[in-house]
Formats: C-alpha cells, sequence, structure tokens
C-alpha cells in the first residue's frame, strides 16, 4: 500500500520540492496552502501522516494540529518551522504532535523523521489489533464459564458502567479473575491495562509500597524509587484477588483513594491524581469480617455497589460436561490432541464429583486427562484415583433408597426368608402382632 503524507505550507515552492522528493520515494502526496484545505484533505483522504507548518495565511498551526488531533489521533503529525519558532514546536510536542524539523529541511533527515512516525503507528495499529484479538479470546473465556443467565447479564451490566466499583465474591476457583478480565475487555477501558494484585500473603508494607510505590530512601530496601499499581493502572483497571486478606491499615489508605481519587507515594509530599476502575475479589465472608473487625465496614460498602456472586460448581451440574467439552478443546489443540471426547462413564463421574476446587480444578483434571490420553476418548483412568473413588462412592449412594419404609421392607424380606415364609414366628421374631406383619407384608408387595 502507498504511503499518503500531506504536506501544508504556505511555501509553494517548499511545498513542490517535497512533493517531488516523497514521490519518488514512494509516497502518495497531498499538498494545501493553509490550514482550512489542509483540514479538507484529512477530512476526506485517509492521509497517515502530516507535514505542518506552524505559520499559515489563515490560521495558527497549533489549531490546526489540535484539531487533527483530536478528530484523527491515528494520524502522525510532523512540526516543520524556523529557527524562531522553536519554542513553539516544543509546546506543539506537548499537545501531541509527533516531532519537529527545522527549516531549511534536510531531505534525508525529514525522510527518517516521517519513516520512524510512521513504523512507531504500525506498531500502535499492531497493539490495538493484538488488544482486539484479546478481547475476542476474553469475551470468550466468560462465556466458558457458562454461568447462569443472571449472573451473565449482571457482568455485561457492569462491564457498560465502567464508573461503578465492582465486588466478585464466590469460592475459591470459581473464575473470580477470569470475569473480572471479561468486565475489563468488554467496556470502554478494554485499551487501558488491567492490573491485578493479589493480596493475600503480603504484609501490610509490602502491600502498601506494592499499591501506592515509594520514593527513594522512603524506607531501608527502598534503594530508588517506584510506580506502585494504581500509578500504573491510571486510566485502566486495577484487580485486587483475595481482597478479605487486605491489613486494616492499608483497608483505610485504599478508601482514602477511592474517595478522593488521588494519593502518596510512601515517602512523597506530592499528590498523584488517577482514574482508576477498582475490582476486586474474595472468597471470605465480608459480612462476618465487617463483625469481626477485620474488614472495614466503610470500605466493604464502597466495593459492594453492585456484587457479583458466582456459584460453585457442584450447583451447577448441568454444565460440567460442556466445561468438559470446552476444555477438551483447549487442550486438544495445545497438545496437537484434535477430536478428543470424553466416554459416557468419564462424564458420570465428572458429574457425581463433588468438585471443592471448582472450575479451576475441572480445567487441571482435563489438562491432566488429555495428557495421559493417547487414543481419542478419555476413559476413567485417565481421572485422578481419588476423583474416581469419590465419584463411585457417590454413584452408589445416590443409587440406593435410604428412606424408613425401605429399609424396613428390606428387614421385613429378611426375617420372612429366614423363618421359611412362616409369619407367625416372623411375626414373633420382629415383636409384632401377626395382623400387623399381615397388612406389612400387603403394603410392601412381599406376598411372593
Amino acid at each position: 500500500m502507498l504511503k499518503r503524507i500531506l504536506i501544508v505550507d504556505d511555501e509553494q515552492k517548499l511545498c513542490e520540492q517535497l512533493r517531488r522528493f516523497f514521490e519518488a520515494k514512494g509516497f502518495q502526496v497531498y499538498t494545501s496552502y493553509d490550514g482550512t484545505s489542509a483540514l479538507e484533505v484529512v477530512r476526506s483522504t485517509e492521509v497517515d501522516v502530516v507535514l505542518l507548518d506552524l505559520r499559515l495565511p489563515d490560521q495558527n498551526g497549533l489549531d490546526v494540529l489540535r484539531s487533527i488531533k483530536r478528530e484523527y489521533p491515528g494520524t502522525g503529525v510532523i512540526i516543520i518551522t524556523g529557527h524562531g519558532d522553536v519554542d513553539t514546536a516544543v509546546n506543539a510536542i506537548q499537545m501531541r504532535a509527533d516531532n519537529f524539523v527545522l527549516k531549511p529541511v534536510n531531505l534525508q533527515t525529514l525522510l527518517t523523521v516521517v519513516e520512524r512516525v510512521l513504523e512507531s503507528y504500525q506498531s500502535q495499529q499492531e497493539v490495538l489489533f493484538l488488544r482486539g484479538r484479546q478481547s475476542e479470546i476474553r469475551g470468550q473465556q466468560v462465556k466458558q464459564l457458562l454461568l447462569p443467565p443472571d449472573v451473565m447479564e449482571t457482568v455485561r451490566l457492569l462491564a457498560e458502567n465502567p464508573a461503578t466499583n465492582v465486588l466478585i465474591l464466590g469460592e475459591t476457583g470459581t473464575g473470580k479473575g477470569m470475569v473480572a478480565n471479561a468486565i475489563h475487555e468488554l467496556g470502554p477501558r478494554r485499551d487501558e491495562q488491567l492490573v491485578d494484585l493479589n493480596c493475600a500473603g503480603l504484609a501490610g508494607n509490602l502491600l502498601e509500597s506494592e499499591l501506592f510505590g515509594h520514593e527513594k530512601g522512603a524506607f531501608t530496601d527502598a534503594k530508588k524509587a517506584k510506580r506502585g499499581l494504581l500509578e500504573i493502572a491510571h486510566r485502566g483497571t486495577l484487580f485486587l484477588d483475595e481482597v478479605g486478606d487486605m491489613a486494616l491499615e492499608v483497608q483505610a489508605k485504599l478508601l482514602k483513594v477511592i474517595e478522593e481519587r488521588r494519593f502518596r507515594r510512601l515517602g512523597s509530599t506530592v499528590y498523584v491524581d488517577v482514574d482508576v476502575r477498582l475490582m476486586a475479589a474474595t472468597h471470605v465472608d465480608l459480612d462476618k469480617a465487617v463483625k469481626a473487625g477485620t474488614f472495614r465496614s466503610d470500605l466493604y460498602y464502597r466495593l459492594s455497589v453492585m456484587p457479583l456472586m458466582l456459584p460453585p460448581l457442584r450447583n451447577r451440574k448441568g454444565e460440567i460436561v460442556p466445561l468438559c467439552n470446552l476444555f477438551l478443546q483447549e487442550f486438544g489443540a495445545k497438545f496437537s490432541k484434535p477430536d478428543l471426547r470424553c466416554a459416557r462413564e468419564t462424564e458420570s463421574m465428572l458429574e457425581a464429583y463433588g468438585w471443592p476446587g471448582n472450575v479451576r480444578e475441572l480445567r487441571n483434571v482435563l489438562e491432566r486427562a488429555v495428557l495421559l490420553c493417547t487414543g481419542e476418548t478419555v476413559e476413567p483412568k485417565h481421572l485422578p484415583e481419588n476423583m474416581r473413588t469419590q465419584a463411585r462412592t457417590r454413584q452408589f449412594i445416590e443409587g440406593v433408597d435410604y428412606s424408613l419404609e425401605s429399609v424396613e421392607a428390606g428387614h421385613i424380606r429378611q426375617i420372612l426368608t429366614l423363618c421359611e415364609n412362616n409369619r407367625s414366628r416372623a411375626a414373633k421374631l420382629l415383636g409384632i402382632h401377626r395382623t400387623t406383619l399381615l397388612s406389612k407384608i400387603s403394603k410392601y408387595n412381599l406376598d411372593d
């Protein structure tokens, strides 16, 4: 594809010189002698880069720059200016111009600058494409959770409201992190970072340093300044996993950030403003934690504007086999074992198992099974031994009638067999009247 360049300068001789040069280098070239016509070209043509003089006959070049960057942020702008306008050119860089070149123009230097700007924007497009692919993948991942319709509707609603704090609740392994990813990727902050931090096992001072960062010398081991995750997640999302394990002193500082949208690094007196969407997850019962004094009630209320509860896998029996098939596709592709399927007995065992580790445990079990499977069918022998034992025990228990009537009928049947169907003798052994026994024989259909 031809690279498209627009040259904007009121010096027509310079425009023609630059046109011939860039056409010889394989560019499609457009020229404009004032700001108004330049904006018309940008709005009607897909221009890759603009060479823009700051002194134009009809308007200030900075105003043209501002309009281009506001309307077409994917278009590169290089300022061409005289030595007397260097300060203005620097201001243009602060207004998101990509570079500037001084007059008189060295053509080879200008070509190098243009190519670098084009490479930069091409890389940005590739990043956006990859982010788009990641968004599709993560969107598929939340579908793979096969969540109940009401939960899925809440996920979509939260994604559409990026200012709302999110609290995701559920047992370990139910997919809280994956749902947080999906909410971020399906929302308008998808092009910014999702930064995650597991609060479990981090002492208060370490967690505080991770969140807020620190200045050099703020404490003994602070050899150099460090940006905190709040600062890194600016304009994006910060996901705090296992927030129920956060130390109380850090909870107080986090609450202040939520309320004021700013914070200070450890050892600093300067405030840093942040725009961050906060998502948190925990398997802890925060209501009990608040009552026990281990979690601040005000922070809990701030986080739980719209809580999202993920159900455990044991309560979603009908989704186990579909999830299993999705994981077989994933690991079959990963280990070059396509077209894998589960034997019916394997599916029955998976459905009978209690899944204390929820979706994460199911995924790990299927990855192991795919590695062990040498054919096209995952057999019970490919499942862990404890799972096979527990599943068989549960299947046996669930297949037996333990009702009182069933036990009584079985006991009477055994006594009648022992007494060779002598009902008077059987009644005596059972300690009941013969007419009572006859009534129960009729009730339980034991005449044979």
